[in-house]
């Protein structure tokens, strides 16, 4: 490595590193790598994950460095570039496990619980999945990342790049569609139609209650 491509502004390395000076491109992301990996580990609650992603932020940079523009530092581009991997990482992690929301372990009836109880569990909780997935795509995504993926508000103002009273306040709004949106639903006329509405209601009672 040429101990003079250390001593270069961003700039000179960037240009470098698009002209094909792959060492140049090192020296850049080494300089910037320890605010990457902080970033990561601020959103990413697995450990085991940080790596991946960083490799992930890394190629992006990589393939994406010819539309980085001055407007901004190249600090602030390669954060940009690394939430957007992040938050990609989480709906992919999020498609995956859609299939599984209020699903699996809903299905599995409690020793206790009859057939009937155990129906109506499974019933309520596709209501509120049903009435998750109609939300509004910024309340969606608040609910999913406090409730369904527990972060805190301070993780979750973070992924959306929000103060904590604005997420206060989605949150509160979503709840009330929430409410709303399963009161106007109306169960099925069945024998166990008393036992599907005080599972409905038990099922979204950590969310509307909060």
């Amino acid at each position: 490595m040429n101990p003079l491509f250390v001593k270069f502004e961003d700039s000179s390395l960037i240009e470098l590193a698009l002209a094909g000076k792959a060492e140049c491109f090192a020296i850049l992301m080494d300089r910037h790598l320890v605010a990457v990996r902080r970033s990561i580990c601020s959103m990413v609650r697995n450990a085991a994950e940080v790596d991946d992603v960083l490799q992930q932020v890394l190629l992006k940079v990589w393939h994406r460095l010819s539309t980085f523009r001055s407007e901004s530092s190249f600090r602030t581009w390669v954060t940009s570039v690394t939430i957007n991997e992040i938050r990609q990482s989480y709906r992919r992690e999020q498609r995956r496990r859609m299939s599984h929301d209020f699903g699996d372990l809903n299905a599995l009836a409690s020793p206790i619980e009859s057939l009937d109880e155990s129906f109506a569990r499974l019933e309520a909780a596709r209501m509120v999945r049903r009435a998750i997935a109609e939300l509004p795509a910024k309340y969606r995504l608040a609910v999913k990342l406090f409730y369904l993926e527990q972060l805190s508000l301070r993780e979750t103002a973070q992924w959306l790049h929000l103060t904590i009273p604005a997420v206060k306040t989605r949150l509160s709004r979503a709840r009330a569609m929430l409410s709303a949106q399963l009161a106007r639903s109306r169960p099925r006329h069945s024998p166990t139609e008393k036992t599907s509405k005080q599972s409905r209601l038990s099922t979204v009672n950590s969310i509307t209650a909060a």
